[in-house]
């Protein structure tokens, strides 16, 4: 394509150079970089694209856009300078592969925790009623027969236009898309016009990359505000109820706006649950609704969640009975109260679950506590590199509902993990919660430390009895450990079902 064609539809305030010069492809790192490149200089977190632009240039771009002009460089090179290089990425990587999501119905789910879920059981009650769904999340990418690793959740906008033109081509006509407040942020999602924007809810997050939690709310804001589609498009917003954010994005957006939730003001609402090991039953009520729905996923949020995906097929008018399809065919969502055979034989109840939030820890918890017939062991740490206030506040959800804990390394980063275990046990301070040595024995509430995490799950799977539930938080599907910049092979569902195994056979 001529950088012309590519320029459509961007803001650019100069330009020099030979508009209609061909473009070979379009990069955004220097270092992929080749004779007739289009390289966008991005402004990252740590690095600044605008420092390498004359490197991008000797490996042979021709063609440079940026938030400032570089006279140095050659007059052969085209220069187009924008009010935003992020924006202009976003929007150039949609032109490049012809605005895709204006050929899909495209489902935007932002929150901090059940975006994942969420998406899973939206896509299995689309399918349910006879589309044609992908998906893009934490999980991975996938639709038909194509399963890609997550490289972000929501990925860079080139990857992310490309893989919507593939989906096309391939026949998709739904795209369920996790949107992070990052993505947000960073404009990965310029040139995406959504028809659905689904709010979970807001807790404490992110807060190292954000700074306030009002900030956190202005990047979600976004989804509703600038790229969700007016009510006169088809526009729906299926916001949370209960969470108080809500007003506010229902303030920000020009689409029609349904409230989910169990307060009498929301349209959609959940009049009663119960929760139990093989899943749960909600009675789901609104305007001429009155249903029954079985749900095979566990635990108390999970009746949210898919709550909110109901929410959406009922705004977008799929008849109740296709929801209860799509949840009798749902598959267990790797890694979310997901459960680790082996543990039948001795009456142990082992969970795996990816919260990593002291809201989500808490809930997770509650929801173990709900399955335990005895005693609750949690297994947990936090993330290096990230947000440090949240460390304590998860040790005191952990002594709120626990009755042992080991405290253990989950993602260290470049931060040493004995240094980030001891930001969490301060949490244990003014509870009732004691320490113990891990060879001690001891009366509960307590808890230990095993930095070691397959050592920590080992631990608490041969202390638990009968009747004891295990819940391993903060990983859930990830098969790695970040250690420093390396990626180790980690997974606790593999390491839960060695322990099970060595210990009942």
């Amino acid at each position: 394509m001529k950088l012309e064609d590519l320029l459509q539809s961007l803001d650019v305030l100069e330009l020099r150079g030979d508009p209609r010069i061909e473009i070979g492809e379009v990069v955004s790192h220097s270092s992929k970089a080749k004779r007739g490149s289009l390289f966008v200089a991005v402004k990252g977190t740590n690095v600044d694209g605008h420092d390498f632009i004359d490197e991008a240039v000797r490996r042979g771009a021709t063609s440079i856009v940026s938030e400032r002009i570089v006279p140095t460089l050659p007059p052969s090179v085209a220069q187009a300078r924008v009010p935003d290089s992020r924006e202009a990425l976003g929007l150039i990587a949609a032109n490049l592969h012809g605005f895709p999501a204006r050929e899909l119905v495209l489902m935007g789910i932002t929150g901090t925790n059940g975006k994942t879920t969420t998406s899973y059981v939206l896509k299995s009650i689309l399918e349910a009623a006879g589309m044609s769904v992908g998906i893009v999340g934490t999980i991975g990418y996938r639709w038909r027969d194509h399963v890609l690793e997550a490289s972000n959740t929501t990925p860079d906008p080139l990857q992310l236009q490309a893989m919507m033109r593939q989906m096309r081509s391939d026949g998709i006509t739904h795209l369920i898309m996790e949107v992070t407040s990052h993505a947000l942020d960073q404009r990965r999602v310029a040139g995406c016009s959504f028809q659905v924007g689904v709010f979970t809810n807001l807790t404490r997050d992110h807060l190292d990359y954000h700074g306030t939690m009002e900030a956190y709310l202005a990047a979600k804001r976004r989804l509703f505000e600038e790229y969700l589609k007016s009510e006169g498009e088809g526009g729906l917003a299926v916001l949370n109820g209960d969470d108080p954010s809500s007003l506010e994005l229902a303030r920000s957006t020009k689409a029609r706006t349904i409230f989910y939730g169990k307060g009498e003001s929301c349209q959609l609402r959940v009049a009663g649950w119960k929760v139990t090991l093989r899943g749960s039953e909600m009675r789901i009520v609104g305007d001429g609704i009155d249903e029954r729905i079985r749900s095979p996923l566990l635990g108390q949020p999970n009746v949210w969640n898919v709550l909110a995906a109901c929410t959406v097929a009922w705004g977008l008018g799929i008849e109740p009975e296709m929801w209860q399809k799509g949840l009798d065919a749902l598959s267990p969502v790797p890694g979310r109260m997901e459960l680790v055979p082996g543990g039948e034989r001795g009456g142990v109840l082992v969970l795996v679950d990816y919260a990593h939030t002291p809201d989500a820890l808490e809930r997770a918890f509650l929801t173990a506590r709900s399955l335990a017939e005895r005693r609750l062991i949690g297994v947990f740490g936090c993330g290096g590199d990230r947000d440090k206030g949240k460390r304590p506040l998860m040790a005191k959800a952990a002594a709120t509902h626990c009755d042992l804990v080991v405290v253990t390394s989950d993602n260290p980063r470049s931060e040493p993990p004995m240094a980030i275990i001891q930001d969490i046990v301060e949490g244990f301070k003014g509870t009732s919660m004691a320490r113990r040595e891990p060879h001690e024995d001891g009366s509960a509430p307590a808890y230990t430390v095993i930095e070691d995490r397959a050592e920590a799950i080992k631990w608490a799977i041969t202390r638990a009895m009968p009747g004891d539930v295990v819940l391993i938080a903060g990983k859930g599907h990830e098969t790695y450990q970040i250690m420093g910049n390396k990626r180790v092979p980690f997974d606790d569902r593999i390491v839960a079902r060695k322990a099970l195994e060595e210990r009942f056979g």
